[in-house]
C-alpha cells in the first residue's frame, strides 16, 4: 500500500496562522481555500510571513523550535557551557540519562520540526508560480523558500545524519520516502542554499534572509563537512562585502532597543510589540531557567589576555574583576551590575546591584551559581511579572561568527597567516581584550580560535555544533560532574547522533517499510 505522509502540512495551515480571512460566500471563513489563494503579490509575501513565523513556533509560552526566544540559548544546556534548571527543550533529562529513539524534547522533536518548515517550503515552491508578479520578486522569494529548506536539511545532517530528502509535496497514493545517506542530505542543502545565493538581494538585513544569510549557513555546512577552503573563501565574501560590519557594542546585539539597523545582525528571528513579543527576559532572567556552569566562567580570560591560572591579575577573593567583558555581559554572577552595557562594578557601582539577580540567585540547586544575562533585558527589576513581555529579536547570524568561521577554515586550510590573526583580533578588539600573540602554530591558534568561539558566541546555539565539528562532544560533556549540576551529565559515542524518532520508525513500519535507526539506539 502506498500512503500519504503528512509531516506536520496541511493545506494552507501555515499561512493561516498569519493571514485574517477574508469575505468569500462559499469557503470557509476560518481559514484560506486553496482556490482563492495565490492569485496576487501580498497572497506571496503573506505565505512567506508563514514560514518565517514558524521559527516562533509556541511563542510566547512554547518551545517548538529551537530558534526563537524561549529555546535558542537553552541549546547550549546539551554542551558543557550551561545547564536547565526547567528542563527546557527536555535538554536536563537528556543530558542525565541515556538517549534513546524515545528520549522526549529537542532529540527527537526537532525532527518534526524542520520536516514541517520543509513541507511548508515545498508547498510554497509548488504555487509560487500561480502569483502574477514580475521575475525580481519571484526569484527573491523562491530564494528565500529555498534558504529555509537547505536550513532545515543542514541541521537535520547535522543531529540525525542521513534523513528523508523531499522537495514537493506529498500526493495522496505515493510511498514514504526512503531514508538517504548524510552526503546526499548535505548535497540537498548544498544545492538550496546555492539557489538562494544566486537569487535573494545582497543586501544589509531588513528582516528577510538575504545572501550573506545563505552565504553564512553555507559556510557553516561546508566546516561541518570539513570543506575548508571553500568555506574559508565564501566567509571571507561576506567579511569582504560592504553590507555588513562589526557593531562597536558587542551588548547592542542581543538588547531589542540597540537591534534595529544592527550593522552586523545577518539574519534573526524577528519580534515586535504588540503582536510579535515574548517572554524571554522572564524565562532567563527571572526564572533562572539556563545557568552558565562554573567551567564556562573559568574560559573567560583576564584583561592581560591571559587565563585565570596563570595571570598576576587574578585575585581568588575577587574571581570576577578584571575579566574579558564578556563574561559580564553573558552572565550573571555575584555582584554583577543592573546596566548590563556597563563596565562591571560591585554592588553600588553603575546603578547598583541588579536586583533580580539578587532577589532569585537563591532559587538555583546547589551547585549552580550563575545565571543567563545575554538576552535577558534588565529594565524591568522589581516589578518583575508576567506582563513583562518582551520584544528582543534572537540573532542566528551575525558576522562575529562568520569571522572566526573564517578564521578556523582557514587556519585548518593553510595555517595562521596575517588573515586569521586580523579575524581573531577584531572579535577580541571590540571589547578591548588584547590581540592574539604573535608567531602562534596551527595547533596553537585552532587553541586560541577554539577558546574565542566559546566566550564570543555562548548561549547563541552554536556549542554542541562546534564540540561535534571539533571531535570532542563526548569528551567534552562528560567533564560535567556533580560538582558543576545538580546531576552529572553523561554522553556516549553513539550521541553525536540523534536516534530518529521511534514514532517515525513505527509509522514506517505500519506501511510495511523500514526507516533504519542511527547505530547505539
Amino acid at each position: 500500500m502506498k500512503f500519504y505522509k503528512i509531516f506536520g502540512l496541511t493545506l494552507a495551515i501555515l499561512v493561516v496562522s498569519t493571514i485574517s480571512c477574508r469575505d468569500m460566500n462559499l469557503n470557509p471563513h476560518d481559514k484560506l481555500a486553496e482556490g482563492t489563494f495565490w492569485q496576487s503579490e501580498s497572497d506571496a509575501e503573506l505565505a512567506l510571513t508563514g514560514m518565517y513565523d514558524q521559527l516562533k513556533a509556541g511563542e510566547p509560552w512554547g518551545s517548538n523550535s529551537f530558534l526563537n526566544s524561549f529555546s535558542l540559548p537553552a541549546f547550549d544546556a546539551i554542551s558543557d557551557n550551561a545547564f536547565t534548571q526547567h528542563n527546557r527543550l527536555g535538554l536536563k533529562n537528556t543530558m542525565i540519562a541515556p538517549i534513546n529513539s524515545q528520549t522526549g524534547g529537542i532529540v527527537t522533536d526537532f525532527y518534526g520540526i524542520a520536516y514541517k518548515q520543509i513541507a511548508t517550503s515545498n508547498y510554497f515552491l509548488e504555487n509560487i508560480d500561480n502569483v502574477p508578479t514580475d521575475e525580481a520578486i519571484l526569484k527573491r522569494v523562491k530564494g528565500e523558500a529555498r534558504f529555509f529548506r537547505g536550513l532545515m536539511y543542514y541541521y537535520l545532517s547535522e543531529f540525525y545524519g542521513g534523513v528523508p530528502i523531499k522537495t514537493t509535496s506529498y500526493t495522496l497514493d505515493e510511498e514514504l520516502a526512503q531514508r538517504s545517506n548524510k552526503a546526499d542530505v548535505v548535497n540537498q542543502a548544498l544545492e538550496d542554499l546555492d539557489f538562494a545565493i544566486a537569487n535573494l538581494e545582497d543586501k544589509p538585513y531588513d528582516g528577510h534572509a538575504g545572501k550573506a544569510a545563505a552565504q553564512a549557513i553555507k559556510v557553516r555546512v561546508l566546516m561541518a563537512n570539513e570543506k575548508w577552503a571553500e568555506a574559508a573563501t565564501l566567509a571571507k565574501s561576506i567579511w569582504d562585502g560592504p553590507s555588513f560590519s562589526l557593531s562597536p557594542d558587542y551588548n547592542s546585539l542581543f538588547t531589542a532597543a540597540e537591534q534595529a539597523g544592527n550593522p552586523e545582525i545577518i539574519f534573526s528571528v524577528k519580534y515586535l510589540r504588540p503582536n510579535k513579543e515574548h517572554i524571554g527576559s522572564l524565562n532567563w532572567g527571572w526564572w533562572l531557567s539556563l545557568s552558565p556552569l562554573q567551567n564556562l566562567i573559568d574560559e573567560f580570560e583576564m584583561t592581560d589576555g591571559l587565563p585565570i591560572s596563570s595571570s598576576p591579575l587574578f585575585d581568588p577573593v575577587n574571581p570576577y574583576l578584571n575579566r574579558d567583558p564578556r563574561m559580564v555581559l553573558s552572565a550573571d554572577v555575584p555582584g554583577s551590575d543592573n546596566d548590563p552595557g556597563s563596565v562591571f562594578g560591585y554592588p553600588g557601582e553603575n546603578g547598583g546591584e541588579d536586583i533580580m539577580w539578587k532577589v532569585r540567585v537563591n532559587s538555583l540547586p546547589t551547585p549552580l551559581r550563575y545565571n543567563l544575562r545575554k538576552y535577558a533585558d534588565r529594565s524591568f527589576q522589581e516589578t518583575v511579572d508576567q506582563s513583562n513581555h518582551c520584544d528582543t529579536d534572537y540573532v542566528i547570524l551575525r558576522l562575529g561568527e562568520v569571522l572566526l568561521n573564517y578564521a578556523e577554515a582557514q587556519n585548518e586550510d593553510s595555517g595562521p597567516d596575517a588573515t586569521v590573526y586580523d579575524a581573531v583580533n577584531m572579535i577580541r578588539g571590540r571589547v578591548n581584550m588584547p590581540p592574539l600573540p604573535a608567531g602562534l602554530s596551527q595547533d596553537d591558534m585552532r587553541t586560541a580560535i577554539r577558546h574565542e568561539r566559546r566566550v564570543e558566541l555562548a548561549f547563541e546555539g552554536m556549542r554542541w555544533l562546534d564540540l561535534k565539528r571539533w571531535g570532542t562532544l563526548v569528551e567534552r560533556i562528560n567533564t560535567v560532574d556533580d560538582t558543576q549540576v545538580p546531576v552529572a551529565y553523561m554522553h556516549s559515542d553513539n550521541n553525536v547522533l540523534w536516534p530518529i524518532p521511534q514514532s517515525e520508525i513505527d509509522f514506517y513500519s505500519a506501511n510495511d517499510l523500514v526507516l533504519e535507526q542511527n547505530p547505539g539506539y
